[in-house]
């Protein structure tokens, strides 16, 4: 027979501690993350408990283990049975990670070509308008891996697009990158920070939505031309209260596409979505962070000619009649098109108007204090180089050999004539 079981008794005697917390699990799991002991500043526990000596390899430890790698094997197998049913018998978990990793590590093909995008911009008249007033001014498209999704390059003037983007997706956004060389070219692309910082806000935002509103219209134009992948990408992401908006106006009148009406709905949608938060969020930041090129910043009547002009020229379309030049007062003016309405921008435009204003106001007294400078110094030189005229003292004849005063500079003297020999 074996011996009795050796017990050990362990004592515990924590010493006197302003706060103290536990943390424990039972049967590998965890109930809540902490227990509270105490925070009394003289809370100490005394306990004498006796704990058995056994050994993590004794047959419950086994058993334990054993259970929990079983239900693990059982999580997994119903985990790759769910897997097969969504994506074939072939397909498993561990497949399925061993194809997206392939796909993270491998290389993006090559793609030297846009002849496919070229072909289905083509079946929209409007973009390839805009595609042949591009070649007309020397830009192509071209695939590029070093752009996250696409941009117009001026200097190099091309339009790069990533070629691992869908079909759907690549047209929309050559469509709107299309649309920003028409506003290069026509004078209409101009830094929004070269103005006031109000009209800035406003130009940035109109920007933006004019590129929004021929990229819809550029899908609605392949939707009607049976090629229905771009339109799908529309309805389908954050454009789709855009598309919407054309699509009514399209469905009703038939010239609305045309006549700028249905363009108008989209720029209308897109000022009463949060979209305007999100763009004047980067634009102010730019404001902040950089100091803004010449232009109209400082002067807020010309600011507002050179909005006028601005929009007036973003308005301008290859065919048809501007869509903006019948509402630009209403654009200026309106406080839904202009106005600022979340916290955080008003509050970081209001500072940027300030430091304007204060930097302004500190030029014009360094000019006016640098006149004032010149002016003084020009009318001293003129008081030092001025010639003065002394008079010579007149004497009477009959006063002879008495000596008459005169003061000269500012200091007196005495002249004596001399005396004329008598005939």
């Amino acid at each position: 027979m074996s011996g009795p079981t050796e017990t050990q008794e362990v004592e515990i005697n924590l010493a006197p501690i302003a706060n103290t917390k536990v943390a424990y699990t039972i049967n590998n799991r965890q109930p809540v993350r902490s227990s509270f002991i105490g925070a009394e500043p003289l809370f100490f526990m005394d306990t004498n408990e006796t704990f058995e000596e056994d050994s993590i390899f004794d047959d419950f430890t086994m058993d334990f283990l054993t259970q929990e790698m079983e239900e693990l094997s059982q999580k997994i197998e119903t985990y790759d049975a769910i897997s097969k049913e969504f994506h074939g018998e072939e397909h498993s978990i561990t497949d399925m990670f061993d194809d997206n990793a392939e796909f993270v590590t491998s290389q993006l093909p090559t793609v030297s070509s846009t002849a496919a995008l070229i072909d289905v911009l083509n079946q929209s008249r409007f973009a390839q308008t805009l595609l042949d007033y591009a070649q007309a001014h020397g830009v192509e498209i071209a695939y590029s891996t070093h752009v996250e999704a696409s941009e117009y390059d001026r200097n190099a003037c091309k339009i790069f697009i990533h070629p691992s983007l869908d079909m759907g997706y690549q047209i929309l956004i050559a469509s709107s990158e299309l649309r920003r060389v028409w506003q290069h070219k026509n004078g209409a692309l101009v830094d929004p920070m070269a103005f006031y910082p109000d009209h800035g806000i406003l130009l940035n935002r109109l920007q933006e939505a004019d590129v929004n509103a021929f990229m819809i219209r550029i899908a609605w134009e392949l939707k009607l031309a049976n090629e229905t992948q771009a339109w799908s990408v529309v309805e389908q992401s954050d454009f789709a209260d855009l598309g919407r908006a054309f699509a009514r106006e399209a469905c009703v009148d038939f010239r609305a596409s045309n006549n700028g009406k249905a363009l108008l709905s989209i720029v209308e949608a897109w000022f009463l979505s949060e979209r305007c938060r999100k763009h004047d969020r980067t634009l102010i930041q730019r404001m902040l962070a950089g100091k803004a090129p010449k232009g109209f910043a400082h002067s807020q009547d010309l600011s507002r000619q050179a909005l006028v002009e601005a929009i007036y020229a973003l308005g301008k379309n290859p065919y048809g009649n501007n869509y903006l030049s019948p509402h630009i007062q209403l654009l200026v003016e309106d406080p839904i098109f202009s106005e600022v309405r979340d916290r955080s921008n008003t509050n970081f435009l209001w500072f940027v108007k300030f430091e304007s204003s204060f930097a302004q106001a500190e030029q014009e007294l360094q000019i006016g204090k640098s006149q004032d400078e010149a002016s003084s110094e020009k009318q001293q030189g003129s008081e030092t180089h001025a010639a003065k005229i002394i008079e010579f003292p007149s004497f009477d004849a009959n006063q002879k050999n008495k000596p008459s005063k005169r003061y000269a500079s500012g200091g007196q003297c005495d002249i004596v004539p001399f005396s004329r020999g008598e005939s």
